[in-house]
C-alpha cells in the first residue's frame, strides 16, 4: 500500500459535478484550490481557496483535477494564455475527469510528457448525486503507479476505482459505458411502451421486468423519475448526446457495425432537435410517448 503524500489538490471546473467533487476533497482534509470561469461558483466551495486562473493551480497543488463539459471547454482551461499548460511542470500530476474525445486525451498525455508531468484520464459516472455523496465510479487510464499514488485523492470522491489501462483507456471505457447505458434504457422503455399498448398496468410491467433478465441498473435508477414525470437534469440530454457523438466517432474509426448503437445516436440527436437539450437525458422517454400516443407514468389515462 502506497502512503499518501499528496496534500494540495487543485480543481478546475466547479460545475454540476465539480462542486460536489471539490467539496468532498475539502471534507477529506486536503488543501483544495479551485478555479471556475464563473467565480461565484468557486467561491461557494467552503474551505477551499479560490484562484484567479487555471495556471495558478499548478503552483499551489501537486495534483490538478479538471472536470468540464466538452473538448472546447477543456482546451480553454488547458491552452489559454493563463491555462494549465502554461505552468504545468514535473512536480504536477494532471487528472482529467471530463468526458471528452480520445484524440484530445491522447494530446493531453503527450503535452504532459513534454513537460515532465504525469497524466491520468479519469472520467466518472454517477451523476450529480454521486458527485455530492462521494460515490462516483472512476475509469482510469495512465501509469498504474501514478494511479496508486493518487488513489487517496480519487477515493475522496469515488467509491469504486477501475484501472482500465494506459492513457486514453479510461476515456475509451467511459464512452462505451455511456453508449451502453442509453441503449439499455431505450430498449427497456420500448418494452414498457409495448406492454402499455397491450393494456397492461405499469406496475405489472415493471414488476415483471425487474424480476427477470430484463432488470437493469440504469432502469432501476431512472424509472422512478420517469414515472413521476421529473425530467429535471442530473445529466443533461445535450451532454449524453455529446458523449454519443464521441462513441459514434470511435465506432466509425474502428469500422464497426453496431446497429442498436447507430439507432441510439439518432435518438439522442432527435431529442436535441425536439428541444430537450436542457432536460435530463431520460427525456428520451418523451420521444417514445409522442410517437406511440402513450404516457409512461403512474397515472395512466
Amino acid at each position: 500500500m502506497i502512503l499518501m503524500v499528496i496534500q494540495n489538490v487543485g480543481f478546475a471546473g466547479i460545475g454540476t459535478m465539480g462542486s460536489g467533487m471539490s467539496r468532498n476533497l475539502v471534507k477529506a482534509g486536503f488543501n483544495v484550490f479551485v478555479y471556475n470561469r464563473t467565480r461565484p461558483k468557486a467561491e461557494a466551495i467552503q474551505g477551499a481557496t479560490v484562484v484567479d486562473t487555471p495556471a495558478e493551480l499548478c503552483g499551489k497543488a501537486e495534483v490538478v483535477l479538471m472536470c468540464v463539459s466538452n473538448d472546447a471547454s477543456l482546451r480553454d482551461i488547458l491552452y489559454s494564455s493563463s491555462g494549465i499548460m502554461s505552468s504545468l511542470s514535473r512536480k504536477n500530476i494532471l487528472i482529467d475527469s471530463s468526458t471528452t474525445s480520445v484524440e484530445l486525451t491522447a494530446e493531453m498525455a503527450g503535452k504532459c510528457a513534454e513537460k515532465g508531468a504525469e497524466f491520468l484520464d479519469a472520467p466518472v459516472t454517477g451523476g450529480m448525486k454521486g458527485a455530492a455523496e462521494g460515490t462516483l465510479l472512476y475509469m482510469i487510464g495512465g501509469k498504474k503507479e501514478v494511479f496508486e499514488k493518487c488513489r487517496n485523492v480519487l477515493e475522496a470522491m469515488g467509491k469504486r476505482l477501475i484501472y482500465c489501462g494506459p492513457n486514453t483507456y479510461g476515456q475509451r471505457m467511459k464512452i462505451a459505458l455511456n453508449l451502453t447505458q442509453a441503449m439499455v434504457l431505450e430498449s427497456y422503455l420500448e418494452g414498457v411502451v409495448l406492454g402499455l399498448k397491450e393494456g397492461l398496468p405499469i406496475d405489472v410491467i415493471i414488476e415483471a421486468f425487474d424480476n427477470s433478465g430484463a432488470k437493469s441498473g440504469v432502469a432501476t435508477a431512472k424509472m422512478p423519475s420517469i414515472l413521476q414525470r421529473d425530467f429535471s437534469p442530473t445529466f443533461l440530454l445535450e451532454l449524453m448526446n455529446k458523449d454519443h457523438k464521441l462513441a459514434d466517432s470511435e465506432i466509425k474509426k474502428l469500422k464497426l457495425t453496431l446497429p442498436i448503437a447507430a439507432a441510439t445516436v439518432k435518438i439522442l440527436q432527435e431529442g436535441m432537435d425536439k428541444g430537450l437539450a436542457k432536460e435530463d437525458w431520460i427525456a428520451i422517454a418523451k420521444l417514445l410517448e409522442q410517437k406511440n400516443n402513450v404516457k409512461i407514468s403512474k397515472q395512466q389515462a
